[in-house]
């Protein structure tokens, strides 16, 4: 019987909990002797407080585990562990809820999770990190069929070229990874990575438009801009930069980081494309020095992922873009019929953000017709440059 993202999931909370517990227990004596339990339970509900096999239960509750880590965080846990621990922790606090609520997990989120796991138990040196590692490949071969050699060879590659020695000037790679919020709190670094950020998503652009449009010569230009989108948007460039360690790369400011910046895809996607400048200008601005990077690792996407996103549907799509940038009320789409016969009429469609149209089309159905008018907003926004925003 096949395992659901969910057991998955469950399976590494559970792992988690074994090899977490004995180190926040050993951790909490030594700060407040037999007394650590009465402070454990207090982040306890009410009926599991005093029920006499409380340590029972919370030695199987990693919710309760995870946040007395950040509840106690000052006192006891920031002794030994950073903020990179802190953030694994912060976002493994969002994981067990949502696993709990019994929520479907992607399968990308699934990797994500089951690292983060990984990531954790390595960093208390607990013996149970081998099988989340093994848990963390499984899941690797499920997103990644027959491309297990491919995605390896090309973040490795990467991996190596971020280290500092790999480049002739490593002051560039320290401003790539360097957040504005981390110059705010220490403005004597001078320079962010916003300008580089800005270059490299210049480089992505036409290097990923260039891949595909060598690639699928049988496809038009509607299908290659949204294969492009899909190639390089946010969430592709932030799993990117996690495979490569980017991640934990990144220079952000106290605030940033307690807030979740080292998993937040945004940070994560721009501090990519920030690197990826900073090698191109390492290289004397050499393309191919950039194309021989990038291209393994659009290689290593599956196509089947980049045929799902890039196949999304429109209306879907444009008012995520509407909500993300101007409100969160819905497009409103008129649509009237405009000529055809009864058996086949013919109907047109606009679509409107208040009183603002961005787009028209026409179809066979008033459906139709409404996904084309969202597909021409889309193109709309693609040509302006405003679609990514």
């Amino acid at each position: 019987m096949a395992v659901s993202n969910h057991e998955r999931i469950g399976r590494g909370l559970a792992l988690l909990n074994q090899g977490l517990y004995p180190y926040v227990k050993r951790e909490m004596q030594k700060v407040y002797g037999e007394g650590w339990l009465t402070i454990a339970t207090s982040y306890m509900s009410d009926d599991e407080t005093f029920k006499p096999e409380s340590e029972d239960i919370l030695g199987n509750n990693i919710s309760v585990l995870l946040t007395l880590i950040i509840k106690q965080w000052d006192q006891v846990f920031s002794k030994k562990l950073g903020y990179i621990e802190r953030a694994l922790v912060a976002e493994l606090i969002e994981t067990s809820k949502t696993w709990a609520h019994q929520s479907r997990f992607l399968t990308e989120d699934t990797y994500r999770a089951i690292d983060t796991i990984a990531r954790l138990l390595k960093a208390i040196s607990a013996r149970e990190v081998n099988v989340a590692q093994q848990q963390k490949q499984e899941v690797l071969a499920i997103l990644t069929p027959n491309q297990t050699e491919k995605a390896p060879f090309a973040t490795e590659k990467l991996a190596e070229i971020i280290k500092q020695q790999s480049f002739q000037d490593s002051s560039l790679l320290r401003r790539a990874l360097t957040h504005r919020s981390y110059v705010h709190e220490n403005p004597q670094e001078g320079e962010h990575n916003e300008r580089l950020e800005f270059l490299g998503d210049a480089l992505l652009t036409f290097l990923s438009g260039e891949y595909l449009y060598r690639r699928h010569p049988e496809k038009g230009e509607d299908q290659l801009t949204r294969r492009r989108s899909a190639l390089v948007d946010e969430k592709q460039l932030a799993k990117f930069a996690i495979e490569v360690g980017l991640n934990f790369r990144m220079r952000l400011g106290k605030g940033a980081t307690l807030e979740g910046g080292f998993q937040n895809p945004n940070l994560l996607s721009s501090t990519f494309e920030a690197v990826i400048a900073a090698y191109y200008l390492d290289n004397n601005y050499d393309i191919e020095a950039v194309r021989a990077v990038v291209e393994p690792l659009f290689d290593s996407v599956p196509e089947s992922i980049v045929e799902f996103r890039s196949n999304v549907d429109s209306k879907n799509r444009f008012q995520e873009w509407v909500q993300r940038n101007i409100t969160q009320t819905p497009p409103k789409y008129v649509t009237v019929q405009v000529g055809g016969s009864s058996h086949a009429p013919e109907f047109i469609a606009k679509v409107f953000v208040g009183d603002k149209q961005y787009g028209e089309g026409k179809g066979r159905s008033k459906r139709d017709a409404e996904k084309a008018a969202a597909e021409d907003a889309l193109a709309r926004l693609e040509k302006s440059g405003l679609a990514s925003e």
